[in-house]
């Protein structure tokens, strides 16, 4: 993960600890402040993993800004789903978890994981093998992301339209997940071309984007919202010829789904 900065609050007479995503090595060990800011990165550089400092607008902070930013549209559609649940059971045999919270658990774990893909982006190939063994990111988690696709996906009608971004308040939140991830990966295939990235962590944000598609048509699904299929947009006329156009629109008409 990030290597972290703790900040202490009050709160009812217990500290409480919150985990604020800053690189901060010292010496080879995960360094601790209690303070916000470090005043280091004021000349506009920032370090990485293995303590090298570099430029701000240097490739890899492009990247691990990306990707925090997909954490934080996490956070926002989490807590969306906590506000608005949808208070329906998950049909797995022997699941004692609602939906809900099991969504919610997996969304948590997502939020970690793209720590530890930071940790990765942010330890080139030649740190020492004790930080590149620390930033390694296993091929499991790939694993699990397409069985949980695979499960939403049997839930759901086959997709035989272009679907917009929306279906429910939640959904459309899981859409902006997906966009961002899109984004995120591209920004980490063009790092790709300059410093070595492990082929799982390319694949696993590729497939976390399928996931927030499947999670979105599935959050549609469980709240009983209805998704919008694109639908091809003529231009209005008074003739009463037939295009190919108008042809092309009734044919995508008869291939929509109320799904």
């Amino acid at each position: 993960m990030f290597i972290s900065k703790l900040k202490l609050l009050k709160n009812s007479s217990s500290l409480i600890f919150i985990g604020v995503p800053r690189l901060q090595p010292l010496n080879g060990c995960v360094s601790f402040s209690t303070k916000i800011y470090t005043k280091t990165g004021d000349k506009g550089t920032s370090s990485l993993f293995n303590g090298e400092r570099r430029n701000k607008d240097d490739m890899i902070f492009h990247v691990l800004g990306s990707v925090d930013e997909l954490s934080s549209s996490i956070g926002v559609a989490k807590e969306t789903l906590v506000k608005f649940p949808f208070d329906r059971k998950k049909d797995v045999e022997g699941s004692s978890k609602s939906t809900d919270q099991d969504i919610i658990d997996k969304l948590e774990s997502i939020q970690c994981l793209l720590l530890d893909i930071g940790s990765h982006i942010a330890t080139p190939e030649y740190s020492e093998e004790a930080f590149k063994k620390r930033a390694q990111f296993p091929e499991e988690h790939v694993e699990t992301l397409e069985k949980d696709i695979d499960f939403m996906d049997q839930h759901l009608q086959p997709l035989k339209n272009f679907i917009l971004p929306g279906g429910g308040l939640v959904a459309a939140h899981f859409h902006t997940c997906r966009s961002l991830c899109r984004r995120a990966e591209r920004d980490l295939v063009t790092l790709s071309h300059r410093d070595q990235i492990q082929p799982q962590v390319l694949k696993f944000l590729n497939r976390l984007s399928d996931y927030f598609f499947a999670l979105s048509r599935y959050s549609s699904y469980l709240s009983n919202s209805t998704e919008s299929l694109y639908k091809r947009q003529l231009q209005s006329s008074t003739s009463t010829t037939t295009t190919s156009k108008d042809k092309y629109q009734r044919h995508l008409e008869k291939r929509s789904t109320n799904e």
